[in-house]
């Protein structure tokens, strides 16, 4: 059964970029299996394997979109944007960081806090950040196909 806060994937949360959702996808189903897995108190090892998978997979999506950005020069059209885009990746980054090192020390409490920024950061910055870079990648895509 579906944790009560867990995230779905959506029409909301495409992007219309099929690299960046189809590693969407997988980010949203793996945070919704971690919250499945991590519920009830499970054992630190569990809890450090599955939160460390999900910040490696994060990582290799943030590297994804930075390439993307890269190629389709989006830091000269809209600099403010890609600015703050990258930012948010190294934000999360670092918190994620912090909060797994909290949470391994901490008990289910700690975990749910860092399951619960996950979730709510990996929404926010579909729903806004994201989708302004897709709208921007597939605009520049319709204009050169090649």
């Amino acid at each position: 059964m579906p944790h009560k806060n867990a995230i779905q994937w959506n029409d909301a949360t495409r992007t219309g970029v099929a690299e960046m959702d189809d590693q969407h996808r997988i980010l949203v189903d793996t945070l919704i299996e971690a919250t499945e897995r991590l519920s009830g108190n499970p054992g630190s090892r569990l809890f450090d394997r599955i939160t460390r998978d999900l910040l490696a997979y994060a990582i290799y999506h943030f590297g994804t979109e930075e390439k993307l950005m890269a190629h389709c020069r989006y830091a000269d059209a809209a600099p403010d944007d890609a600015a703050l885009h990258l930012a948010q990746h190294r934000q999360f980054s670092q918190r994620v960081v912090a909060l797994r090192a909290e949470a391994s020390q901490g008990g289910q409490e700690s975990r749910d806090a860092l399951l619960a920024f996950l979730r709510d950061w990996l929404v926010n910055h579909i729903l806004t950040t994201d989708q302004r870079l897709g709208r921007f990648i597939s605009a520049q895509r319709a204009e050169d196909p090649t």
